[in-house]
């Protein structure tokens, strides 16, 4: 799995070191050869962060140190999002991956200092909003939620916005039919804009812990205002498994690790076990690790723990670096001998005791084998 690394500074996060993008440049492209990315997010205390991302069939899940998920977005009439991090919150790690069944995707990344505010919107004093308008709701320990309806055109698309700052809230954008678009947990996230395709959405936030009144606003503004260009959708959705169909690895242990690229460097993004067979779809240029299909996407499996049939000649290659993870360094360490240095015994002739000087040359002789020693 590429990773990339964000940290940040002062105020400001830092743009991402590997590599940097922009909205509508620089696009990743999530296939068999990278099927998703993750990046680390570090925010210094008492600051906050944005990260914004450009989609097109693409998920987005956010999880924190203990990898709990505290957001998740996977739609395909998602278009773009900006979510951004509440501060003290801890590190977080933010994945990138194709939407189930989809042969490519595309994203760009970007951070931002904090959550943008474009375009003009009236305050209406209902809990329905549609374009340029904008519901700003109170929340306190009585009525901690709220819901917020949302209109946008079907021939259209719109960019909605919900701040919530100090609620430590999970909220839930939904569609119609109840289908979740977007949801954020425990607190993590403190405001987000989504670019969404036209329909009717609702819009819900859920505070904990109120001390004092929170304002919640909720708007929507149309894309032209936004400051976002769709991306191009990819070739029409296709599922892994349909390509190479006729090549199959079927596993001969008794659980194995399927991962995100080819060799042991990479993630473990799932598991597969003894007689499970998956489609295969290519193999990499070392010609030791194959992709495959699985039901929530695409993974790399060892030849050495599957077994390949079918019509496996010719297979695709992807030019994926194989990366096998270093061999954990085992030191061992003996504790340096002890030198007893013990004085001469006494002369049978004499009951007296080793005088000072003898003691001087034991010592000395001591430093000219210790001298013999160093060289």
């Amino acid at each position: 799995m590429k990773r990339i690394f964000i940290a940040t500074l002062a105020l400001a996060l830092l743009i991402f070191a590997l590599p940097a993008f922009a909205q509508d440049s620089n696009l990743i492209t999530l296939n068999d050869a990278t099927p998703a990315i993750d990046a680390v997010i570090t925010l210094p205390p008492d600051t906050t962060g944005t990260i914004s991302l450009n989609l097109s069939l693409a998920a987005v899940t956010l999880t924190d140190e203990t990898n709990t998920t505290v957001f998740s977005a996977a739609d395909g009439r998602l278009h773009a999002l900006e979510f951004n991090i509440a501060p003290n919150t801890g590190a977080h790690t933010l994945t990138v991956e194709r939407l189930p069944g989809v042969l490519e995707a595309y994203v760009s990344v970007v951070s931002l200092p904090e959550l943008p505010v474009p375009g003009s919107a009236a305050l209406v004093p209902t809990n329905q909003v549609s374009f340029n308008q904008e519901a700003s709701l109170p929340l306190n320990v009585t009525s901690p939620g709220n819901t917020v309806a949302v209109n946008i055109p079907g021939d259209t698309a719109g960019l909605v916005s919900a701040t919530f700052p100090g609620a430590h809230a999970t909220t839930q954008l939904i569609d119609a039919q109840g289908v979740v678009v977007a949801a954020s947990y425990n607190g993590h996230v403190d405001g987000m804009n989504l670019v969404l395709d036209g329909g009717q959405y609702d819009f819900t936030v859920l505070a904990s812990n109120l001390s004092d009144i929170v304002v919640m606003g909720v708007r929507a503004i149309p894309l032209a205002e936004s400051g976002h260009n769709l991306l191009e959708a990819p070739a029409p959705m296709t599922t892994v498994a349909n390509v190479g169909t006729t090549c199959t690895a079927s596993v001969t242990l008794s659980s194995v690790n399927l991962r995100s690229g080819p060799g042991t460097g990479y993630s473990v993004i799932d598991y597969g076990y003894r007689d499970q067979t998956f489609p295969v779809g290519g193999i990499n240029p070392e010609n030791n690790w194959v992709v495959i299909g699985t039901d929530s996407g695409s993974a790399w499996i060892s030849e050495s723990v599957a077994r390949l049939d079918g019509q496996c000649a010719g297979l695709p290659v992807f030019n994926v670096p194989l990366r096998d993870a270093q061999p954990a360094p085992v030191i061992i360490t003996t504790p340096a001998p002890a030198i007893i240095v013990q004085s001469a015994p006494p002369s049978a002739s004499s009951s007296q005791p080793v005088t000072s000087s003898s003691n001087g040359e034991d010592h000395d002789e001591d430093h000219e084998s210790e001298h013999e020693d160093d060289d």
